[in-house]
Parts: structure tokens; sequence; C-alpha cells
């Protein structure tokens, strides 16, 4: 492996390249976004900023100060809540782009860096795919064993996908103070996940909120508006035909429900055409639908979810930005099976297909997950989202409360860091699911956020 800095020629290169105009349009968005939640203060629009060479490597005492401020964002305020600093609040798109040639020397991925100001830095890496493969799938198989995980030693797989995908440009995010990053991974690299990797004292999904997306021309560069009255709608499907039972999606619904203005759909109340219906009426500002869900090779029309009536193919979303005129929805969120990944005509699978539909954002899973794990985490994070942190931020809360235990089985309940229910009166199979602990990153690290971070 190796790191080679390469120079660009900042946003006059990027506009060459079909980036910059976006990009500007995405940052320019940005004090508009921050100001939605009453923010002290704004951060100013992005100016061409003019090439640099990339920093040299801190030193050791300026790497820890700067790894802190990295972190600075997002900090804890007591009683279970986290206080989001907008003032520290610092963006940038990190690109993994991928070259592969005909032998391992000639293999190599390219990460650009690009804040909200300053300058474009760029580093290509050496790379045997045929090694990051198999690292992948050995990183795959341990979060699915939830295995001991091994942070301390440098050859488990989170350290050394770290290294690859991640190291190359942590100089660089430690100096500018980045809290905030837009991934847009090249086509096999979206299957990485890099809530999961670790650099040895804290995992990237811990450390750094941040979001995911094809391509930046996805996602969708106007001011946000403040949502309508009712503007959440939760819908879910608990029992099925064919399917196991999803006993919890009950409470999931109604506790979501229950934070705001919200409309609520449960079993045969949830229809596919509520679902359209519903989430094409532009007072509506976030939808989330906990239910099972189906991918399979072919485009949109060949996977489903399952309504409480039924299934319905994904084909049917694109006509949400339509219905939506011009307001799409701030929030989509699928709390289902692996509904993050998709395959080569599905790009992200559905929520890479919620973005397709117009919605700011969207959030899906990577593997499948235990359901008490998941109806938890996402009452946990619609709570954060309720206090006021972006959701990338809210993400990031809501890893770092399961990674240190603070999200926990007491007696028959989930609770959260402030002691208050998640989740009541589970089973006894359910309590023996969870009784080691929530802190694995099986349990957290698996849950995408596509789409803008705020």
């Amino acid at each position: 492996m190796s790191f080679r800095p390469q120079r660009h020629s900042s946003w006059h290169r990027l506009r060459l390249l079909g980036w910059g105009a976006p990009l500007l349009l995405l940052f320019q968005a940005l004090p508009a976004a921050l100001a939605l939640e009453a923010a002290p203060s704004r951060r100013a629009s992005p100016q061409p900023a003019s090439a640099a060479a990339p920093a040299p490597a801190p030193s050791p005492a300026a790497a820890a100060t700067a790894a802190a401020t990295a972190t600075a964002a997002l900090s804890a305020a007591g009683s279970g809540a986290a206080r989001f600093e907008r003032s520290r609040y610092t963006p940038a798109v990190l690109y993994l782009n991928v070259t592969k040639g005909k032998t391992a020397s000639q293999e190599f991925i390219d990460l650009v860096l690009i804040p909200s100001k300053g300058e474009v830095i760029g580093r290509r890496v050496g790379i045997s795919f045929e090694d990051f493969r198999r690292q992948l799938r050995a990183l795959y198989g341990e979060l699915a064993r939830q295995d001991t995980q091994r942070n301390s030693d440098p050859s488990a797989p989170a350290r050394v996908l770290q290294r690859l995908l991640i190291e190359p440009v942590t100089p660089d995010l430690q100096r500018l103070g980045i809290t905030t990053l837009i991934l847009v991974p090249d086509t096999g690299l979206q299957a990485v996940p890099f809530a999961a990797l670790h650099d040895g004292q804290m995992s990237f999904g811990e450390r750094y909120a941040f979001s995911l997306t094809p391509s930046i021309s996805l996602m969708r560069r106007d001011q946000p508006g403040s949502g309508g009255g009712k503007e959440q709608l939760a819908l879910g499907a608990s029992r099925f035909d064919a399917l196991a039972p999803l006993p919890l999606v009950p409470q999931e619904v109604e506790r979501i429900a229950a934070l705001g203005p919200s409309e609520r759909y449960l079993d045969q109340a949830f229809t596919p055409e509520v679902l359209i219906n519903r989430a094409g009426d532009p007072a509506v500002r976030r939808v989330h639908v906990a239910t099972h869900a189906e991918f399979l090779p072919g485009g949109p029309s060949r996977s489903r979810i399952f309504a409480g009536t039924g299934s319905m193919d994904l084909s049917r979303f694109s006509s949400l930005r339509q219905r939506r005129a011009g307001n799409p929805l701030d929030l989509f969120v699928l709390s289902a099976c692996r509904t993050a990944l998709g395959d080569s005509d599905s790009e992200l699978g559905f929520a890479g297909l919620a973005l397709q539909a117009g919605s700011r954002s969207a959030i899906g899973t990577l593997w499948y997950v235990d359901d008490v794990a998941t109806s938890a985490f996402f009452v946990q994070f619609y709570r954060y989202l309720e206090q006021g942190l972006p959701k990338a931020e809210a993400l990031q809360a809501t890893r770092r409360s399961f990674a240190a235990g603070q999200v926990r089985l007491q007696a028959n309940q989930i609770v959260g860091p402030d002691g208050a229910p998640l989740l009541q009166n589970l089973t006894l199979q359910q309590q023996r699911r969870v009784e080691g602990g929530l802190q694995h990153p099986f349990f957290w690290a698996g849950i995408a956020l596509l789409g803008t971070p705020w």
C-alpha cells in the first residue's frame, strides 16, 4: 500500500470535471439548512479556493488536539442529550474513485477531499483489489458473527480498511477540523460499512458524522423548507402471510410518531396506496417505514417492500417526485433488512431509489440487523433529531450511545442514555438476544444515511 499526493487546481479543475457547480450549490444551501434549527451562527458560503499542496502531517500533539476538534460539533449535554455545536460544524466531500489495472501494481484508489472552504486535496493509494475484497469479506464475517473486536490489532479488517480508505486524508481532516463528511464511493466501494472502520482509538462512525451518495447529482441542492403541520408519516407492518412477524414494529411506529405531529398507519391500515398518496403530500416532511423488504437483481420493478395488505414493487416510488411538486421530502427511512444496497440497476438499493424519487436524504441498512436493536436505534435516532441535531449528527450520536453501552437492556425494556424507555415489554426471547449488550458494531454500524447530511 502506498500514499501518493496529487495536486488539484481547486474549483476551476472541479468545474471542468463537472463537480464544481453542484458542490458550490450544495455548500451554499448549508447556512439555510442549519438556520432551520435556529442556529446562533452561520457558516459563510464557500468561495473558489486556490490550489494548494497537501499539508504535512501534524505533530503528535497537534494531531491529538485536531482529532478532538474533529468531533467537537457533537458533544454530550448530560441526561442523555447531545449538544450540536453549530459554530464548529465543518463539512467536506470525500470522493473515493477506483482504477483497476491489468495487474495489482496498476490498481489504486484516488481520494479527493473537497472542504466547504479551502483547497482541494488529493491522495492516491496503491491497492490490490483482491486483497481489498478479502478484507471486506473478513470484516462482514466478523460483524455477522459478532466476534470480539480487535481494534488494537493493526491486521484486523476494520483497521486495514481504515488505512486504505480514510487514513490517507486523516491529517487533512484533522488540520481542517472536518466534522461531517459526504462520502462518494465508487462502484465496488459502496458496500463498505464505513461506520465500522476503526483507527485503533475510535470507529469512523463514532468519530465522524457522515452520509453516502453514489453521485452528487442525486443530492438535492435547494434549501430545505420548514415542513408542514403533519410533518411526519410513520407506517409499519408486523404480521405477514409468509414472512416472520416483526412484533416490535407497533412500538417503533408509535414511539416515533409520538415525538411530534404525525400520521401513523399500522398493519391493515398500511396499504401501498396510503404510502404513495400520503408520502406524496407536500405537507409531509419525513416518512418512516418499518417492515420487511426484498431486493432482487433486475431493477426497482423486481424489488419490493411489504405493506400490511401485501407487497409493492419499488418502481412505484418514481411518482413521488411529481406528486411532491417541487417540495421534496426531507427524509425517507426504511427500517427493514438490507435496504441500503441494491444491484447495478438500483444504486444503493431502496435508499438510492428514495434519492432518485426526490427525497433529500434516506436511511437504509447494509445487513440483516436484529429487530430489537433496529427498533431501539430508530427511536433513539428520532429523539436526537427532535433535539435539533442534523441527520448525520443524530446518527453519529445514536452510534455513540450504542457503542458506549448507554442504550441497554434493563429488566424487560431497552432504555436510552437518559434512562427513558425506548422499547418495553420485551419477551424473554427478545431479552436473550440482546442481554450481552448492544455495543458491538453489528447492532449499529449497518444503518446508513444517504443524501444530504443536514
